[in-house]
């Protein structure tokens, strides 16, 4: 019953909502930027047509949210076409987007209307995104057949395998689904020259000012999400139920929806080799917090297709013992000589070296036995296990950064794991010429700050 109400539910809403107008590109961005965006990626791989797909299936029921492809979203500005296909023909400098012909899509996607999930073929469509063609999915063989018989240097480019031998059917079942796209394309023209497309992160990772502004509004979202979630810790409580207090915050902030589910991970779940456990736990680690504990807060909230990640370690009770305190205000001292160190050209080898070199000038003075441990991994190999200076954008996590550059915004991810417990702090950070900007304004850092900000929101 439940599920045939859900199916009524989304049909009427496709009906009624989709049945008129016509696809259109992100509101947030001019029209110009994305055909200045696809100009970029075929000058990165001038020998090739570039295949990009978009999100193949309609949401699924049990989906927080639709979700397009981010490299076809900031490519197109489309953020609901489903079953599409963006080709980049860089030879002759031309893009065309194929799309499923009515009623192709399967399940929900045959009840698709523009301007949710379905674009019309067409010039006055193609006019309207600023593309050059938008053809029909049944064209798309036929393109490949002739600008290959025309150039047999091209090369098809995409989310492919340097070594072929890696795509073998073992490998790709499951979530594997570009690794079963290549395979059918290398069947279907075996002759051809396949290669990896231009990397996608490296193409997104200078914001523009307007990319800049969104994720100044992500980040104010973002952050009033983690003060709910460290007013939502407390004993006695379950993470779950902290957890919806956060999702609660990103829809009152003016977000349309988190960046990920929220993790509010407490005692043993801290530790990040735990955390990572939950995409294969139906239960997503759920358990009840525990006075004496410390949380992984990990957070973010979406809006204007862009997405926001921030977090902080902070104490299920309000309270960090003794221990606990020297370790995190040590944690967050090192935090903050590696935020000094974001200047342009820097390296995240730099900003790693910068980050350790103070847990190595503040251990002499250490009291407690926990904050001595936490020296010692921090400057033990485990360190950079899992430590990463990753981008933020369109995604929450963009790739990781090697060289800092005026325009990008990144994370310092810090990871260290304590005794079977996890400490861990993330700022969403614009790169200026003069070094960091931290976007994620008014939030705590030490543990006293950290302890104040809990008292106030309880």
């Amino acid at each position: 019953m439940r599920y045939l109400k859900l199916t009524a539910i989304l049909i009427l809403e496709v009906l009624t909502l989709g049945v008129s107008g016509s696809a259109q590109a992100s509101p947030s961005m001019p029209i110009a930027t994305f055909r200045a965006r696809r100009d970029r990626a075929m000058q990165a791989a001038a020998d090739a047509i570039i295949l990009i797909r978009s999100r193949s299936s309609v949401m699924a029921l049990n989906e927080v949210a639709f979700r397009q492809d981010p490299t076809f979203y900031y490519l197109t500005g489309l953020a609901n076409a489903v079953g599409a296909l963006l080709v980049l023909d860089a030879r002759r400098h031309e893009s065309w987007l194929f799309v499923p012909e009515p009623g192709q899509l399967p399940g929900f996607g045959s009840l698709l209307h523009a301007p949710y999930g379905y674009v019309e073929p067409g010039s006055a469509s193609a006019d309207r995104l600023a593309l050059d063609h938008i053809a029909s999915w049944n064209d798309f063989a036929s393109f490949v057949d002739r600008r290959l018989a025309e150039d047999p240097t091209l090369v098809i480019r995409g989310p492919f395998r340097n070594d072929p031998a890696d795509a073998a059917p073992a490998r790709l079942i499951g979530w594997d689904e570009a690794g079963l796209w290549e395979s059918a394309l290398r069947v279907r023209w075996p002759q051809a020259r396949f290669g990896p497309a231009p990397n996608a992160n490296a193409l997104r990772a200078l914001k523009d000012s307007t990319e800049v502004a969104v994720l100044r509004r992500v980040a104010a979202s973002s952050s009033a999400a983690l003060h709910a979630g460290l007013a939502a810790l407390r004993p006695g409580r379950r993470q779950r139920e902290a957890e919806v207090d956060v999702v609660a915050a990103c829809v009152r902030a003016g977000a349309e929806r988190v960046s990920f589910w929220p993790w509010l991970m407490t005692g043993s779940n801290s530790d990040i080799a735990v955390i990572m456990q939950l995409f294969a736990d139906s239960r997503f680690l759920d358990r009840v917090m525990r006075a004496g504990e410390l949380a992984h807060v990990d957070v973010g909230c979406a809006q204007e297709h862009y997405e926001g990640a921030v977090g902080r370690t902070a104490p299920v009770s309000g309270r960090f013992d003794a221990g606990q305190r020297e370790a995190w205000d040590l944690f967050v001292a090192a935090y903050r000589t590696a935020l000094e160190m974001v200047k342009p050209g820097r390296t995240s080898q730099d900003v790693f070296a910068a980050w350790q070199a103070e847990f190595e000038r503040r251990r002499p003075h250490l009291k407690t036995a926990f904050g001595k441990r936490t020296a010692d991994v921090a400057l033990s190999a485990e360190a950079a296990k899992f430590w990463q200076m990753d981008g933020v954008g369109v995604a929450a996590a963009e790739g990781i950064i090697d060289t800092i550059q005026v325009g990008q915004v990144l994370a310092i991810e810090p990871i260290l794991t304590v005794d079977g417990i996890g400490l861990y702090l993330q700022d969403m950070i614009l790169v200026t010429p003069e070094g960091a900007d931290v976007l994620t304004k008014g939030l705590p850092y030490t543990a006293t700050e950290i302890e104040a900000v809990m008292r106030a929101r309880r």
